[in-house]
């Protein structure tokens, strides 16, 4: 088992990752709207404000997806999905993620 996290920079794509989650059985998974904070720092910071465009505070937001996959190989069809729609993942900053092996996990009622 893997632990998924995935950071959406681009939330317009927000329900076509959904659809792609949802195509290679990636099935229990939770999002979280959450603040950029490269976007933040920068924004904010008073020296550097002024090198930087301000950004509207909508912007900022990126959501955060979390689940639990059974395997790698259902990440990377994952991905092969979200190019194979048209979504230019390696050359725009859409999104960005991880997975990291779970040593242990509880579910009520999983099959062991």
């Amino acid at each position: 088992m893997q632990f998924l996290f995935i950071k959406v920079m681009e939330k317009s794509y927000k329900n076509d990752i959904f659809l792609a989650l949802q195509s290679v059985e990636i099935n229990k998974a939770s999002y979280y709207e959450a603040q950029n904070l490269d976007a933040v720092f920068t924004d904010e910071i008073p020296i550097l404000k002024g090198l930087f465009s301000s950004k509207d505070e909508e912007d900022r937001k990126i959501l955060i997806i979390t689940a639990v996959v059974e395997s790698k190989k259902q990440v990377e069809d994952f991905i092969r999905i979200l190019e194979e729609s048209g979504m230019d993942i390696k050359n725009n900053e859409i999104i960005r993620l991880m997975t990291m092996p779970i040593d242990f996990y509880f579910e009520p009622d999983l099959k062991r």
